[in-house]
């Protein structure tokens, strides 16, 4: 066939956003019946394919998900069906190759998710139309460029570091976080800095025993740090007469690890029970009705009184029924509090509600000790046991679950107002993220056996700065009262998000060069750059003079800014690759009768 009437479709990015895009694409090519040649080209920067970095299938068992079992399942069930005969959940996965953690509620090791992911992607590709090829390239794209209509991607091969280029009609973008720098400066090389831990196995391998660690962020990723430099490197939890973890060390661990970071609060863990039943009470469908249609929605005035309600609601509900009683629920908020004024004056002992506590316990104090973190870790360990049901903190943060996808709505293309927009992803989207999507809390009773065992020190968990000296690698944690530690290494377990002065990715500073993106930007009152492109409702992309170009699209990371939310496995949130392989699909079949059309009419002449 001649090469220009091949169609070419490059997937840029291929963990599960670009498998969920390519199992799209090839559902609505298989129901559309098309059988001319088609490729499709895969990039990817490692091997990896299907899993992506996140969930590669080398990583250590004790890196575990903060998603339980039920909520993973890498099919969609809606027309075009899949052209694969098995779609299977990954709870029947797990059951079929005989896992013994298949439980709705159990969180599997990541590693064992990108298994199931691989597995999903093999059997798209067993089953794959003898049209269309697929050929996969590792390396990384560094460069696109339009030309003639079509598109050239340029990428670095893998370790030979030769250039080459495939010219491609349609692309999709599903990278990973595209401000990460990739040049390399002089504290990425020092063996003391470690500015990424993935994989953790390699990059951490420098940290010598009985040596001092100080770690910047105290999230999931910190989270895998910790447990790569203890459990990692051999050594053992196990439980006491009372149930509690207890640490027993093999004497490789690093001899202190200093967590720090803004609030110095660890994330509230997750017990991988199912969403409750109770609906929102605040977020009527009159009144998202109502925001829609303000596209200048202020965050504090507007969003920020509904979400404390909902919170408020949800907590006195289930401490009401604690006391025996039942809590009504009237549109009147001041009948509301009433009742709460009433339970108090009977139960004056009784736990209330603060909003201020439940988000930052520890606000008004500039350093924390070790001990009072370790008290939180208890006390959050003990309501997450206690679970929705009968924690009132639980049944409030739960609530972020069902008024998540409403925000979504109301938050992207630049829903909120410039300020709001600017203030939310600075201070709110990090607390919401502590509050309710942290780690399974097996986890964190690990963290506090090591607290326990002396290997976690919380001396510096909130307000330390830390001093860096690259040319002799000599760091040292210090706080404003004067105290002072030498550290002798220091790893940065902070995930980079889309922030103003992003495109810190030599790809996207190139697509921005050429004109193919340009940046987004927030004008609602103010203005404010959130560092993230702009698209359109579709997920297209919108160039540098405003125009929508439809040839090129993006979904998941690369839209966080513009959307909300976009979480790695989802098959639903922000759903821009069903979109995206439909338009694919149409262009192909009507690029496909053009040609016929003319070959019927070269046939007439």
């Amino acid at each position: 066939m001649n090469d220009n009437n091949l169609y070419k479709v490059g997937i840029i990015g291929f963990g599960p956003k670009g498998f969920y895009g390519f199992e799209r694409l090839l559902a609505y090519l298989n129901e559309a019946d098309i059988l001319n040649d088609i490729q499709i080209h895969i990039f990817n920067t490692t091997e990896f394919v299907a899993s992506g970095d996140v969930y590669r299938t080398d990583q250590p068992e004790y890196l575990i998900m903060n998603y339980a079992n039920r909520n993973i399942n890498s099919w969609v069930l809606q027309e075009p069906f899949s052209i694969a005969s098995a779609t299977p959940d990954f709870i029947t996965w797990l059951t079929a190759k005989g896992h013994t953690n298949a439980a709705p509620g159990k969180y599997a090791p990541r590693a064992v998710v990108g298994s199931y992911l691989v597995d999903c992607y093999r059997l798209l590709l067993e089953q794959l139309p003898k049209n269309i090829k697929v050929i996969t390239h590792i390396g990384t794209v560094t460069n696109m460029i339009k030309k003639n209509h079509k598109y050239q991607v340029f990428y670095t091969e893998g370790k030979r570091g030769a250039q080459e280029a495939v010219v491609c009609n349609k692309v999709l973008f599903t990278t990973g976080h595209h401000s990460f720098k990739t040049q390399k400066n002089q504290s990425d090389i020092l063996d003391s800095k470690i500015n990424f831990i993935y994989p953790t196995n390699e990059k951490l391998k420098s940290v010598n025993a009985a040596s001092l660690v100080a770690i910047k962020g105290f999230g999931l990723t910190a989270i895998d740090a910790i447990l790569a430099l203890t459990e990692g490197r051999g050594g053992n939890f196990k439980k006491n007469d009372t149930g509690d973890l207890k640490y027993i060390s093999s004497g490789r661990e690093p001899r202190k690890i200093y967590p720090f970071s803004r609030t110095g609060l660890p994330m509230v863990p997750r017990n991988g029970s199912p969403m409750s039943e109770t609906e929102l009470h605040f977020f009527t469908e009159e009144i998202i009705a109502e925001l829609k249609q303000d596209r200048s929605i202020s965050f504090n005035c507007s969003l920020l009184p509904l979400i404390k309600n909902e919170f408020y609601f949800a907590y006195y509900n289930v401490l009401f029924k604690n006391y025996g009683h039942q809590f009504y629920f009237d549109e009147d908020f001041t009948v509301i509090e009433k009742q709460v004024k009433y339970f108090h004056e009977d139960y004056p002992n009784a736990p209330v509600f603060n909003w201020e506590t439940i988000v930052n316990p520890f606000k008004e104090k500039s350093a924390l000790s070790t001990d009072e973190v370790q008290n939180y870790m208890q006390y959050l360990i003990d309501e997450v046991k206690n679970g929705e049901e009968e924690s009132p903190l639980m049944s409030a943060v739960a609530t972020w679950r069902k008024i998540s996808p409403i925000f979504n709505e109301l938050y992207s293309f630049g829903g909120l107002d410039a300020v709001s927009h600017r203030e939310f992803d600075s201070h709110y989207f990090g607390l919401f993220n502590r509050l309710f999507y942290g780690p399974p809390v097996k986890n964190v009773q690990k963290m506090l056996a090591l607290c326990k065992a002396g290997v976690l020190d919380f001396t510096y968990a909130k307000s330390a700065t830390i001093s860096i000296d690259d040319c002799d690698s000599n760091f040292s944690l210090y706080m404003e009262n004067g105290q002072r530690t030498e550290i002798n290494y220091f790893v940065n377990a902070t995930i980079s998000r889309a922030k103003e002065g992003g495109f810190k990715n030599e790809l996207y500073q190139n697509l921005l060069k050429n004109g193919l993106i340009r940046e987004f930007e927030n004008k609602s009152k103010t203005s404010y750059k959130p560092g993230c492109i702009e698209i359109n409702k579709a997920g297209n992309a919108i160039d540098v003079n405003g125009h929508v170009n439809h040839d090129i699209s993006f979904y998941g990371t690369p839209t966080e800014g513009i959307t909300f939310d976009n979480d790695t496995l989802s098959r639903t949130r922000n759903d821009f690759a069903s979109v995206w392989a439909k338009y694919v699909c149409g262009a192909i079949k009507e690029k496909d009768e053009r040609i016929e059309n003319y070959k019927r009419q070269e046939h007439v002449f």
